[in-house]
C-alpha cells in the first residue's frame, strides 16, 4: 500500500505523453503529498527510438518498466496514459519480478490487459484508475478520495448503480458475490486467446469504453461471449461509455450470460474515473442496486 510521504512511480508502456501535461500530472501527485519517480523512459533526458506512436520502443518501454517495478523504494506505480502499445510488449513481463515485489499498479484503458495479468500471474488486486493525464485534468474531490482510500487499502463505500432489465433479475439471489474483472471492453476482447487473461468464471464483470460505434461494441461484446472468455459470469456492469452507443448490445450481451446488468459505474475514460481493485471479492446487492467491496 502506498500514503502521502511515499515514493510513486510514474510508468509509460503505451503512447507518448506531451511534456507538459506529464509535467502538470507529477506537479498534482506531489500535491497529494507523493515523491514522483520517473520511468527512464519519461525523464527529459530519454532519446527515445521506435515510432512516435509509442513512448519508446518496445525495449526501451519494458526495460524502463523492469527498472521502476525493481526498486523497492517504490510504494506504487501509476501509469503515463493509455493510447496504444501494451500488447506488444505484455508477453515479456517479467511475472516473476512483479510479484516478488507487491505494490498497487494504477491505470486503465491500454493498460487494462497488464492489470488483468497481474491478478492473473501474481495473484494480488490491480488497480482500474487515473493515470498520469488524469492528475493533469484535476481529478474531482470524489476521485482523489477514491485514489488516495484505494492506494492506502481502505475499503470505499458502495457505488450506487442503476438495475437495467428487472426481468434478467428474475429468480437471482438479492446478493451476488464474485472477484471484479474488466476494464477496457476494446482491450479485453483484443487479449482473448493470449493465456494472459484471468478465468472470468464466477466474475463480476465490468465493462467502459469510449468513441466505439455500435457495431464495433457488439463485435467485441459477441466476441468475448463466444470465444468463452465471458463463460460464467454472474453479473455485468457497465462504467462510462464515452461517445458510445452500448445501451442494446450491452442488454443482449448480459441476456446470453443469463446474467443481471447494471449500469452508472463512475469508471472509465471521463470524470469521474473512481479507483477500482481489480481481482477484488465484491458483493452485488441486486436488489438495492449496490456495490461493495469485501475485505
Amino acid at each position: 500500500m502506498a500514503k502521502p510521504g511515499d515514493r510513486v512511480g510514474i510508468a509509460a508502456l503505451s503512447g507518448r505523453i506531451d511534456p507538459e501535461r506529464l509535467a502538470a500530472g507529477v506537479a498534482a501527485l506531489e500535491e497529494l503529498g507523493f515523491e514522483s519517480v520517473l520511468a527512464a523512459n519519461l525523464r527529459p533526458e530519454a532519446w527515445l527510438s521506435g515510432r512516435p506512436l509509442f513512448a519508446g520502443s518496445d525495449r526501451e518501454r519494458l526495460h524502463a518498466f523492469h527498472e521502476l517495478a525493481a526498486d523497492e523504494s517504490v510504494a506504487a506505480i501509476v501509469f503515463a496514459r493509455g493510447g496504444y502499445g501494451v500488447p506488444r510488449i505484455l508477453g515479456h513481463v517479467d511475472w516473476t519480478l512483479l510479484a516478488a515485489r507487491p505494490r498497487p499498479y494504477v491505470g486503465y484503458s491500454d493498460l487494462t490487459p497488464l492489470l488483468l495479468a497481474l491478478v492473473a500471474r501474481t495473484g494480488t488486486v490491480a488497480f482500474h484508475g487515473p493515470m498520469a493525464v488524469d492528475f493533469a485534468r484535476g481529478l474531482l474531490p470524489e476521485e482523489r478520495r477514491s485514489f488516495l482510500d484505494a492506494l492506502a487499502g481502505r475499503l470505499p463505500g458502495p457505488w450506487a448503480l442503476e438495475r437495467v432489465s428487472a426481468e434478467l433479475s428474475a429468480g437471482r439471489p438479492t446478493a451476488i458475490e464474485g472477484r471484479l474483472l474488466g476494464g477496457c471492453l476494446t482491450m479485453l476482447a483484443a487479449t482473448v486467446g493470449t493465456g494472459l487473461l484471468p478465468s472470468f468464471e464466477d466474475a463480476i464483470l465490468v465493462l467502459e469504453d469510449i468513441d466505439e460505434p455500435e457495431y464495433r461494441i457488439d463485435r467485441l461484446l459477441t466476441q468475448l461471449r463466444t470465444s468463452g472468455q465471458a463463460a460464467g459470469v454472474r453479473a455485468v456492469i457497465a462504467g462510462h461509455f464515452t461517445n458510445c452507443d452500448a445501451g442494446a448490445s450491452l442488454i443482449d450481451f448480459a441476456g446470453a450470460l443469463g446474467a443481471p446488468l447494471f449500469t452508472g459505474l463512475p469508471a472509465g475514460h471521463e470524470a469521474p474515473n473512481h479507483t477500482l481493485p481489480l481481482g477484488a471479492s465484491v458483493s452485488l446487492d441486486v436488489r438495492n442496486a449496490t456495490l461493495e467491496v469485501q475485505r
